[in-house]
């Protein structure tokens, strides 16, 4: 019985997976496309594009507008990497068992620059055709250049504003993408005539639309509304004497708190003084008999001090004898003629 079961399973197993295995295989020989044509009719019809890889993810010529690093070619073995410390575009080919770098395209001159942010740098690179295209940008312009799979320089565009980071390309028209912080660029470039042949006019046409936007800036929005400078006029005045306002308010206050504390501080000294005075009086008053009693004493006690004395006055003269010792005339300088 344990036997059955166990062959039952394994062969439910076999089956399961036999079917994965067929589905998987149909899948990969038969592509539908949204109208229902295989992916090898339009092979062979001459009218399927080619897939690329492109930032890591396997995709058709007409490249989502996102940057890329890397693109691919399954054709031709042909890988095209943007190398960032030489500023440049490596051209790889795939050999037996490894690539060769067939050539790095410079894109700008890096050594021996002190203008950091005007140097060209790529950003983003895809396959179109039998040529390489990338997007070169700098702090505020970019340009488009085309390589052919040796990595040779076949054309590219005229310098145009905006900082740009991604593009593509669809149904002949090569739109180009970029957004800063101060505004964003658009670009829609006409490929008809061939993706060699691309130029970029310096006005917005018909082959090449543009847009470049701005954030507009404050100072230029009041201009838009005030454009005489009035209301700004009015709001700076105003401003200022509200400031003088509140500041003649605060001044005003701080003096009138500042008085009321000395008054009140002095009030309080007034009060400490009389509540003193008070007590003084209280404890040392003197009635005007207890004044003359001590005037009197004071009288009687001056005149017991001195005893009576001999008002005559006598002089008693005397003689001494002459000495020449305290002589005047010893003093003098005695000057010869």
């Amino acid at each position: 019985m344990k036997n059955n079961i166990k062959n039952v399973v394994l062969a439910l197993a076999m089956v399961f997976m036999g079917v994965s295995a067929f589905a998987k295989l149909e899948n990969a020989k038969v592509q539908a496309t949204p109208d229902g044509i295989t992916a090898a009719t339009k092979a062979a019809q001459g009218e399927v594009n080619h897939e690329y890889a492109c930032a890591g993810h396997m995709m058709k010529q007409d490249n989502p507008l996102t940057p890329c690093s890397y693109a691919m070619d399954p054709k031709t073995q042909t890988i095209v990497i943007i190398d960032n410390p030489e500023n440049a575009i490596a051209v790889l080919k795939r050999n037996d068992k490894s690539f060769d770098v067939v050539k790095k395209y410079e894109v700008d001159v890096v050594v021996g620059r002190h203008d950091v942010d005007m140097i060209y740098r790529p950003v983003s690179v895809s396959f179109y055709g039998e040529n390489i295209v990338y997007l070169a940008s700098n702090r505020d312009s970019s340009y488009v250049g085309v390589l052919n799979l040796k990595g040779e320089h076949v054309a590219s565009t005229r310098h145009f504003a905006g900082a740009t980071t991604a593009f593509a390309i669809e149904h002949g028209h090569m739109t180009v993408v970029g957004s800063t912080t101060g505004g964003f660029t658009a670009y829609d470039i006409d490929v008809r005539n061939g993706i060699e042949n691309i130029a970029v006019d310096t006005v917005s046409t018909e082959k090449s639309a543009f847009l470049n936007y701005g954030i507009p800036k404050k100072a230029d929005e009041m201009a838009k509304h005030d454009p005489h400078g009035l209301a700004l006029t009015v709001i700076a005045m105003s401003t200022v004497f509200l400031a003088l306002i509140v500041i003649s308010i605060v001044i005003m206050g701080f003096g009138r708190s500042l008085q009321s504390m000395q008054r009140k501080k002095q009030e309080k000294l007034e009060g400490k003084k009389e509540e003193t005075d008070n007590k003084a009086s209280k404890n040392n008053y003197i009635s005007g008999d207890e004044f003359a009693s001590i005037a009197a004493a004071i009288y009687m006690y001056n005149e017991e001090l001195h005893d009576e004395e001999s008002t005559i006055i006598t002089i008693t003269e005397v003689n001494r004898r002459y000495s020449p010792w305290s002589s005047k005339i010893h003093n003098m300088n005695v000057y010869k003629k």
